[in-house]
């Protein structure tokens, strides 16, 4: 007679099994409704409006010495600064030249 060797068997480990994608979806907590009285509705105190400020931006041109807009003096200058700079012509960018 031939002796066996014993056997040990190895301990089963559970499988998990995930429901599926269609089924994932669907499980979902589902928010208490106020007619049932348990939920309190929360009062959130208003903030204030900030309103901002709206600033006009002042048109930059190149001042001129003579008034064909020819002899440039000073480059993104308003109108006014061209004028107390001494120049006889002030043209904005991508615009007509104006006298002074």
């Amino acid at each position: 007679m031939s002796i066996r060797k014993p056997v040990i068997r190895k301990p089963k480990v559970p499988k998990i099994k995930k429901p599926l994608i269609s089924k994932r979806k669907r499980i979902v907590k589902k928010s208490p409704s106020l007619s049932l009285g348990r939920v309190k509705t929360k009062i959130t105190p208003k903030k204030p409006v900030l309103h901002k400020k709206t600033t006009t931006k002042t048109a930059l041109g190149t001042c001129y010495v003579e008034k064909n807009c020819k002899g440039v003096i000073a480059r993104k200058v308003t109108k006014a600064q061209c004028k107390s700079q001494g120049g006889k012509s002030w043209k904005k960018s991508g615009g007509t030249c104006e006298k002074l």
